[in-house]
């Protein structure tokens, strides 16, 4: 992860499509280092895929554009994690949550408790989704350095990197911070007593086993 952090950054310092099709492989490895290391062989073979398209654009201009738009993919991805399980006849995901954190199935969950935690994974995907389109916006229009400039694509709504750089950081990062901190906030004013305070509601967590957190995004 670190390492991918520091070649994406200097892919994009130096416009190498090199250094950002070695960022994308490097995606590939962070994407699926559990099934790698368990030696799942659709695993490895997404894995390869993946870095296979990344050589191939080595070679071409799209390179850099591709690493510039992953914030904005993965962004999305996130999104659909909450909004794929809102879904009729599935389980949303904070509901599932909450479930896991109280040792009870999801069913015997208190109607208020289940109807809010419904709303909260309303929520994050409405929140996640709406990032990713301003960061695909952001992306796409910067100039000089976006997506469609490097390809040779007048951007639509030009914007400089000072005002791009200001909107990504109180855009993106206080909304969801903000986002955390608020809801918790809330959650210990809807439902006094269910825990002592946020290092309370941090251990709980923790006590969760690994395995337990992975089996409710299936």
């Amino acid at each position: 992860l670190l390492a991918y952090f520091v070649v994406a950054h200097r892919a994009l310092s130096v416009d190498s499509p090199r250094l950002a099709a070695l960022a994308l492989g490097l995606l590939a490895i962070i994407v699926f280092i559990r099934g790698l290391l368990a030696l799942r062989p659709r695993a490895w073979l997404l894995a390869l895929a993946w870095i296979a398209a990344a050589w191939l654009l080595a070679g071409s201009v799209c390179a850099v554009p591709v690493l510039l738009l992953m914030p904005s993919l993965f962004l999305a991805l996130a999104c659909s994690l909450f909004a794929r399980t809102l879904v009729r006849g599935r389980i949303p995901l904070v509901v599932r949550m909450v479930a896991l954190i109280e040792g009870q199935p999801a069913a015997e969950l208190a109607p208020d408790i289940r109807t809010y935690a419904t709303n909260v994974t309303r929520l994050w995907a409405g929140l996640l989704g709406g990032l990713s389109l301003l960061n695909l916006v952001l992306a796409l229009n910067t100039v000089p350095g976006g997506a469609l400039e490097r390809l040779g694509i007048a951007p639509p709504w030009p914007l400089s990197p000072e005002v791009a750089a200001t909107v990504d950081t109180w855009g993106i990062y206080v909304p969801v911070v903000a986002t955390l901190v608020g809801e918790f906030i809330f959650r210990q004013q809807r439902f006094p007593g269910r825990y002592d305070g946020p290092l309370d509601y941090l251990r709980k967590l923790a006590k969760i086993p690994r395995e337990k957190w992975t089996g409710i995004f299936h």
